[in-house]
């Protein structure tokens, strides 16, 4: 009996030993980074230039592994449920705040699932009209919408999106009369806005910038917090509307009960590259700018931004399905 409590006693002492072992020796193999959207996109071209830059740092490779369907939900539970060790990350974005307001909404809870480690940064969209729209400022088109019988369509790429809820936080900030009109990606509202189906469409700014600049579409501001480097000229919705802000964020997440140490590690390894300039430049070739924030500050982030949206969808009366 001695000789057994002996044992488990020695068993006690060695696994904190072991576990900081496993931390410290942290990556031991090729990481996986899920992303929920198909390659090609923003999400896309966020993940392999951080996981390239991130794999060297760390001394191990990065494998991108995009996992599209259900609005980026599939990517998230599949995420959630990797083993906790480290060497599964995940490209958190707003459908962790936002899922939890529809009505088939993840089997688990999206807030609580993942341990945050660092957001890498902010992309607004852009406010655009047809050209034929007598509106250039977002205080004309509040007036026009006003005085047309139904009030005007703008189109997202889908309910649930950013792009969808910056449309929701203008009809309710402005008075405006706003109709939603969901589409299938931003290809389809851009085809849908320059063809007069719809009055205003929220894009993001890669796909609208060559259709402005070809006046195929009219940009009246852009919807982040502060004016967008890609397109200075443009002022924000919130130069009119104060408090107005939509953005897309973008972090690296790991799934709940990884060891701290672990994030801690990966924390520092993505501020040293963030902190690189070809980085920063290749974000903001995509319409982001790096803002980081560390664990807590984004954990923080993450809780605000879900209240925000459930204040959001119950004030406009949103059925999300």
């Amino acid at each position: 009996m001695i000789k057994l409590i002996a044992a488990l006693l020695a068993c006690a002492a060695w696994a904190p030993a072991a576990h900081a072992q496993t931390a410290d020796n942290f990556p031991q193999r090729p990481l996986r980074l899920i992303t929920g959207f198909l390659p090609g996109g923003v999400s896309d071209t966020i993940a392999r230039v951080v996981g390239e830059k991130l794999g060297e740092r760390l001394g191990q490779r990065v494998v991108i592994d995009g996992r599209p369907g259900a609005g980026g939900v599939l990517s998230m539970e599949l995420a959630a449920n990797a083993n906790p060790d480290g060497h599964t990350l995940y490209l958190g974005q707003p459908v962790i705040t936002i899922s939890p307001n529809f009505k088939r909404k993840p089997t688990f809870d999206p807030i609580t699932a993942f341990a945050p480690v660092s957001q890498i940064g902010t992309g607004p969209t852009m406010l655009t009209v047809h050209p034929g729209l007598p509106a250039s400022t977002v205080k004309e088109l509040i007036s026009y919408a006003r005085t047309q019988p139904g009030g005007l369509r703008y189109g997202s790429s889908g309910p649930g999106t950013t792009n969808h809820f910056s449309g929701e936080l203008l009809r309710v900030m402005s008075g405006m009369p706003l109709t939603h009109v969901p589409y299938r990606g931003a290809a389809n509202v851009v085809v849908a806005a320059i063809q007069g189906e719809i009055h205003i469409a929220f894009l993001p700014l890669l796909a609208a910038i060559p259709h402005v600049k070809a006046n195929r579409l009219k940009g009246l501001a852009v919807t982040g917090a502060k004016r967008s480097r890609a397109v200075p000229e443009l002022p924000t919705v919130a130069e009119t509307l104060p408090g107005y802000a939509v953005e897309a964020w973008y972090g690296i997440m790991v799934p709940a009960r990884t060891p701290a140490r672990i994030v801690e590690k990966l924390d520092r390894a993505l501020t040293q590259v963030l902190a690189a300039g070809d980085v920063r430049e290749r974000l903001a070739g995509q319409g982001v700018e790096v803002d980081y924030l560390g664990p807590p500050a984004f954990a923080a982030m993450i809780r605000k931004d879900a209240v925000r949206w459930a204040k959001l969808v119950k004030e406009a009366g949103i059925t999300l399905e």
